[in-house]
């Protein structure tokens, strides 16, 4: 890896890292109308965007479509001064976020959900954009024919291959996880095709990334009494730390706690600071709460966590990690001006949105 090749890219990178919110200002946010938090957004990265909103069409669903757009174009940005390998790893990042808004539509018309009201779930994303989305919501009936609608995409064949699955389970976990083994494994030969520290620094991202599925996966599926057998079935195959037989053991573990503790016990062996440091977070909140929901808002914070930490190590000189944190760093942003909309359009107390709230420590 030679730091000349990030001449180009670094000072966009430097440039939007400055033009984040700052916490402080973020938690501001929390309890204002959406009217007053388009009007504090007025002087940011996100103008653009929220200014070509109906005046009567301003809602929490408008401004979070705005906020994707808005990351969307920094992605492609970053992609258009980035090198050939960097551009292509992060073209593929961006899927995780069409493949998001096919899980939205997949879900809802599986619940049967009449198409307007389906309409104000679906975020487009990616080559899925209002036209394409509307074009799927409304020709399909149910979820074989929006498989079918999806046929011509990437991830189409996968899909259609594991409909078969679904029409005999009826377990909707097994489409989504097609979809996720699709991204991540792409994720990964991204990050295979790298050199030298980016490709040391991609993998290690990218392969704790992909175990934090694995561990919502397990957790979800001990959640919902689903077998063992199954539960192997939707766990995505690469991991650099978790061995066939260490998940094994966290599927024969008794309840949640104890499958914890197993997957900890087995990040202790393989000397992996900071998955035991992201399993310690689940342990902790788990046996305080006792809430599969906490756990996973937990597992979402304490990922961002260890990325960072992950990265500190590798920025004294230009390298991936530096986009791959300030990628963490915007989404995360995105996600938090997301739950400060919908929280208060939908009532929530301002002291359960800053609850909600992730923020770099």
């Amino acid at each position: 890896m030679k730091a000349w090749k990030y001449k180009r890219v670094m000072p966009k990178i430097i440039t939007e890292k400055l033009r984040l919110i700052d916490p402080k200002d973020m938690k501001e946010l929390v309890g204002r109308s959406i009217q007053d938090l388009c009007l504090a957004l007025a002087d940011t990265v996100y103008r653009e965007e929220i200014s070509e909103i109906p005046s009567d069409q301003l809602s929490s669903l408008s401004l979070e479509r705005a906020f994707l757009r808005s990351f969307m174009r920094t992605c492609r940005q970053i992609m258009d001064h980035s090198p050939k390998d960097i551009s292509f790893l992060l073209s593929t990042i961006l899927m995780k976020f069409e493949i998001g808004t096919v899980k939205t539509i997949l879900r809802a018309i599986e619940a049967n959900v009449k198409i307007e009201e389906m309409w104000n779930l679906v975020v487009p994303a990616g080559n899925l954009n209002e036209v394409e989305c509307r074009r799927i919501l409304e020709n399909s009936q149910d979820i074989n024919e929006a498989v079918e609608a999806l046929s011509d995409s990437e991830y189409g064949p996968a899909l259609l291959e594991s409909i078969k699955e679904y029409e005999k389970t009826g377990i909707f976990l097994f489409l989504e996880t097609t979809l996720d083994r699709f991204v991540y494994e792409r994720l990964w030969r991204s990050a295979e095709r790298l050199r030298g520290l980016d490709r040391k620094i991609g993998k290690a991202i990218l392969g704790l990334e992909i175990d934090a599925v694995n561990i919502r996966t397990l957790l979800r599926c001990k959640a919902l009494g689903i077998d063992k057998e199954q539960t192997k079935r939707y766990l995505l195959p690469v991991s650099e730390v978790f061995r066939e037989s260490e998940l094994e053991a966290a599927l024969e573990s008794a309840d949640i706690e104890s499958a914890i503790n197993s997957l900890s016990a087995a990040a202790e062996f393989a000397h992996a600071r900071d998955y035991r440091y992201v399993l310690n977070d689940l342990l902790d909140e788990y046996t305080s709460s006792l809430s599969l929901p906490h756990l996973e808002l937990t597992l979402e914070k304490s990922l961002l966590r260890a990325n960072l930490r992950m990265l500190k190590r590798y920025t004294p000189f230009f390298n991936i990690g530096l986009i791959l944190a300030f990628l963490s760093l915007k989404w995360t942003e995105i996600r938090n001006l997301i739950v400060c909309a919908r929280g208060t359009e939908g009532g929530v107390s301002p002291e359960k949105i800053r609850e909600l709230l992730i923020f770099q420590e």
